[in-house]
C-alpha cells in the first residue's frame, strides 16, 4: 500500500470502500492512488484472486447424454475384446472426434452406435489386433453391410489412413475360440489348438493360390477351412459329422456360422472342389473316384504336395485345351473346353465323374448357387484357365442403360395418327346410344 501521494507528497492516504470497490485516496488533493479490480472473483471468501471477464461469464459445457452413453458402450466393448488401456483411450478419443464431426453430429442413434464399433475396428487394425468386422457387428447386434459404409465415412471424414488385415492375422485367434481341447470333448473329437491352426493355415494357403480368398469375407472362409482341417486330422471318425454338428461340438461363436451359414456352405463347397481337382492328380490313385464328401482322407497328401499337384493340374488342363483345339480344327465342330468334366475341367485320362454331394447338412441347408447371369462367350479368356477369381467365374450382367426418348413436344404429327384420334360415324352412333341408355336407366 502506498504511504504517500504521488501528486502532493502528502501522507494522508486513506482506504475508501465506496461502491464496494476498494480505493486508495489522498484526502488532501483527492487523487485516486489505487483502484480495485473491475472484475468479479471466483470465490472472494476463499481464494480472493481476480478472474477475467470471459471466465466469469462463460457456461461450462458438459457432454450430451448420447455421447456419455456412447463412451460407456465403447468402453464395455473394449473390455469384452480385452483391449489394453492405451487402446481403450485411443478408441474413446477417436469416438469423441468422430461424434462431434459435422458428418455424424446429426446422424441417427443406430449410426452413432455403429460409429463406436468402427472406431474400435480402426484402432484394432492400427495395433494389429486380430478382430474382424463381423465380430464387432455381432457384438453390436448389427449386420455387417450396415457397418461397412459407416467405416468408410469415418476414414474419409477424419482423413485417417487405415491398415488392412490379412486372413492369416485372424487365423490363430479364430481357431482358439473353438472348445476342442481334450478336457472339453471326447478324445476322438478333440484337437489341440496349435494343430488346428497349422492345418487350417495350410488350407488357407491352398485357397489363396486358387483364388478362393480373393474378394471374400474372412470369417466364412475361416469357418469352412477349420471344419475341413478338423475332419482331415482324423477322417475315419469325423467324416460322418456334419458342419452343424461340428459347430455344436466345438461351441463355435455364433457370429461365425449361424448368421452366415449359407455363405459358409458355399465356401466349403468351393474349397472341397479345389481339393478334388488337386486330389485327382495324385499318381497313386490310378483314376479312383475323388468325391467332395470324402476328400478329407486325401488332405494330408494334397497339402504335402500341393505345389506340384497345382502345376500338374494346370499343365494337364492346358494340354486338354490344346487337344480339343486340334480336334475342333480337324472336325470343324466347336466344343466348349472342359464342359464334359462336371464343372471340374480335368483331363479325361485322370477324370472320373464324381457323384453329387451327399452331405446331409448341405442337403438340408443348400445355398443359392452362385451362377452367372450371362454365359461367357466361347472365346472368353476365362475358359483358358483352370482356377479363376470369383469376379470372372461368377461374372454379373452389366447394366445397360435404356436409351431415353428425345421427345420435346414439337414433333410433327402424321395425318394417319390424327385420323386415329377422330371417331368414326359408327363410333359416334354407338356412343350416343350408350349415353341414352344410361340416362333412361
Amino acid at each position: 500500500m502506498q504511504s504517500r501521494c504521488r501528486e502532493c507528497s502528502s501522507s494522508n492516504v486513506v482506504r475508501d470502500d465506496l461502491y464496494l470497490e476498494t480505493q486508495l485516496v489522498c484526502e488532501d488533493c483527492g487523487t485516486v492512488l489505487e483502484e480495485g479490480q473491475l472484475t468479479t472473483t471466483l470465490s472472494e471468501e476463499a481464494k480472493s484472486r481476480p478472474v477475467p471477464y470471459y471466465q466469469s461469464t462463460q457456461a461450462s459445457k458438459t457432454p450430451c447424454r448420447n455421447l456419455l452413453a456412447g463412451f460407456s458402450r465403447v468402453r464395455a466393448l473394449c473390455r469384452i475384446l480385452r483391449l489394453s488401456s492405451s487402446m481403450e483411450s485411443e478408441v474413446v478419443n477417436l469416438f469423441e472426434r468422430a461424434y462431434n464431426h459435422p458428418n455424424f453430429l446429426h446422424a441417427t442413434l443406430m449410426t452413432k452406435e455403429i460409429l463406436g464399433g468402427c472406431c474400435i475396428l480402426f484402432v484394432c487394425r492400427q495395433c494389429n489386433w486380430p478382430v474382424a468386422m463381423g465380430t464387432i457387428s455381432y457384438l453390436l447386434g448389427m449386420e455387417s453391410p450396415y457397418m461397412g459404409p459407416v467405416y468408410q465415412e469415418l476414414t474419409k471424414s477424419l482423413n485417417i489412413k487405415t491398415t488392412t488385415q490379412s486372413i492369416t492375422d485372424l487365423l490363430e485367434s479364430f481357431c482358439y475360440e473353438f472348445k476342442l481341447r481334450p478336457e472339453e470333448v471326447d478324445e476322438v473329437l478333440s484337437e489341440t489348438p496349435q494343430q488346428l491352426v497349422d492345418r487350417t493355415s495350410a488350407l488357407i494357403e491352398v485357397a489363396a493360390e486358387t483364388w478362393i480368398v480373393t474378394g471374400r469375407h474372412p470369417l466364412p472362409l475361416l469357418m469352412a477351412a477349420v471344419y475341413v482341417a478338423w475332419q482331415s486330422l482324423n477322417p475315419k471318425v469325423r467324416m460322418k459329422y456334419t458342419f452343424s454338428a461340428f459347430c455344436q461340438i466345438g461351441k463355435a461363436p455364433e457370429q461365425a456360422w449361424r448368421r452366415s451359414k449359407d455363405t459358409v456352405t458355399k465356401r466349403l463347397t468351393e474349397l472341397r472342389e479345389v481339393l478334388c481337382k488337386l486330389g485327382r492328380q495324385l499318381p497313386w490313385l490310378r483314376g479312383n473316384t475323388v468325391e467332395p464328401n470324402t476328400v478329407a482322407t486325401l488332405v494330408d497328401d494334397i497339402l504335402e504336395n500341393h505345389r506340384v499337384l497345382l502345376l500338374r493340374a494346370v499343365r494337364n488342363y492346358e494340354e486338354q485345351l490344346q487337344n480339343e483345339d486340334l480336334k475342333t480344327e480337324s472336325t470343324g465342330v466347336v466344343t466348349s473346353p472342359g464342359t464334359t468334366h462336371d464343372g471340374c475341367n480335368e483331363p479325361s485320362e485322370n477324370h472320373t465323374d464324381p457323384p453329387k454331394v451327399t452331405d446331409p447338412d448341405q442337403v438340408e441347408n443348400s445355398p443359392d448357387k452362385e451362377t452367372s447371369d450371362t454365359e461367357q462367350p466361347p472365346n472368353h479368356w476365362g475358359k483358358r484357365h483352370l482356377f479363376l477369381p470369383p469376379c470372372v467365374k461368377n461374372c454379373k450382367r452389366q447394366r445397360v442403360d435404356e436409351p431415353q426418348m428425345d421427345v420435346t413436344g414439337d414433333e410433327d404429327i402424321s395425318d394417319s395418327e390424327i385420323e386415329s384420334y377422330i371417331r368414326s360415324q359408327a363410333e359416334i352412333d354407338m356412343y350416343l346410344r350408350a349415353q341414352n341408355e344410361l340416362e333412361e336407366a
